[in-house]
């Protein structure tokens, strides 16, 4: 099986949480949280920050993480 390494971000403020929606391919008009694969050489932090800025045209500071390393779905 091959394995993807993901970052994505919650992005909470008060009581809301902020997600995006899918435009295009299976999953289009489909909600879900913004990030990317993690390229080689690059932290979960570092592949957010890219992902977020490539997708979103925003510069993110990554507060905290969290990790399911060795879990597979």
């Amino acid at each position: 099986m091959k394995r993807i390494e993901i970052a994505a971000a919650v992005i909470c403020e008060d009581d809301k949480i902020f997600a995006t929606q899918q435009g295009y391919g299976e999953w289009k008009d489909w909600w879900e949280f913004p990030g990317g694969k993690i390229e080689a050489g690059e932290t979960p932090e570092e592949a957010l920050q890219r992902e977020i800025c490539e997708e979103l045209s925003t510069e993110i500071s990554v507060d905290c993480t969290l990790s399911n390393k060795g879990s597979s779905v």
